[in-house]
């Protein structure tokens, strides 16, 4: 018998989507020939999410998993084809097996995050790959983010296409008949990231790269109204500040209460615990961003 290397089994799966110990068996049975295996695969009615490959999987789910103390959390994003798929149980139950695997293994990446081994021996890869050969669909793993800080929380926005992660810390640390408060707050806020797309923490995170584009074009703007070239300075420089307001997350209208910023809600968390609480940190995952963009 022809021996079977790993690399051989990979590029069968590349072609045909099928799960790696399909791949393996067929190998065998057509004694090492692609062409030979891949028919194997056919015949069995498995490779049929090979023809799929090329179209994006944009559908699928966010989840998100918070360690018991509420100071680690992970945030993973299983993609399929179709709204359908994403409203199977089995695949729903393995995105948010996939978060509870990273949060407890801590994987430096995507790429180890598909290393790791599920509960029943399987690693992340061979699972998705297993999905995919029983849905027909094709199946990727395309995001995977961790936060860590005093406080985290999460939000996962029904029916799961967007998942968000945030960190504060707490000077000193918060008593425990206050925690709670904290905790809630700040999934209030979670919430908020999920409604309003902020893009940055602060305006100390905008990079100037972007800035210098914002400012290119509000300056073509104003001279296209017209603007005299003197006050086109002003006029950007007011322009920059409600793009702050737009899309830095402390400066953005607070969703439950537009009457305040996001940073006057922390203000306030603050007076009311005793301590301050500064947020650190935030992630905020759309299904199907990456395949749209």
């Amino acid at each position: 018998m022809a021996e079977i290397t790993a690399a051989m089994v990979k590029e069968l799966r590349d072609k045909t989507s099928v799960g790696m110990m399909e791949c393996k068996k067929a190998l065998e049975e057509a004694e090492g020939i692609m062409e030979d295996a891949i028919r194997v695969l056919r015949e069995r009615g498995i490779a049929k999410a090979a023809k799929r490959e090329g179209r994006a999987a944009a559908e699928g789910l966010a989840a998100v998993a918070i360690n018991p103390d509420c100071t680690e959390g992970t945030v993973a994003e299983l993609n399929c084809e179709t709204d359908f798929v994403s409203r199977n149980e089995e695949f729903a139950a393995l995105v948010k097996q996939i978060a509870a695997q990273a949060l407890a293994d801590k994987p430096a990446d995507l790429e180890a995050l598909k290393g790791l081994t599920l509960e029943g021996g399987a690693n992340v890869q061979t699972a998705v790959d297993d999905v995919r050969t029983k849905i027909g669909e094709k199946i990727e793993l395309s995001t995977y983010a961790r936060v860590s800080g005093d406080v985290v929380t999460g939000y996962v926005h029904p029916p799961g296409k967007i998942g968000v992660l945030l960190a504060a810390d707490v000077e000193g640390g918060v008593a425990d008949d206050k925690r709670t408060a904290v905790i809630e707050e700040l999934r209030g806020i979670a919430m908020h990231i999920a409604a309003f797309s902020p893009r940055f923490l602060d305006e100390s995170q905008v990079d100037n790269k972007t800035l210098d584009a914002e400012r290119e074009i509000f300056a073509a703007l104003a001279r296209n109204e017209g603007k005299p070239e003197a006050i086109i300075p002003k006029i950007v420089d007011g322009k920059i500040k409600s793009f702050y307001k737009d899309n830095c997350l402390l400066d953005q209208a607070y969703a439950k209460d537009p009457s305040k910023t996001v940073v006057q809600v922390v203000e306030e968390l603050s007076k009311a615990v005793g301590v301050k609480v500064k947020l650190t940190d935030f992630v905020r995952i759309q299904v199907g961003a990456k395949a749209e963009g």
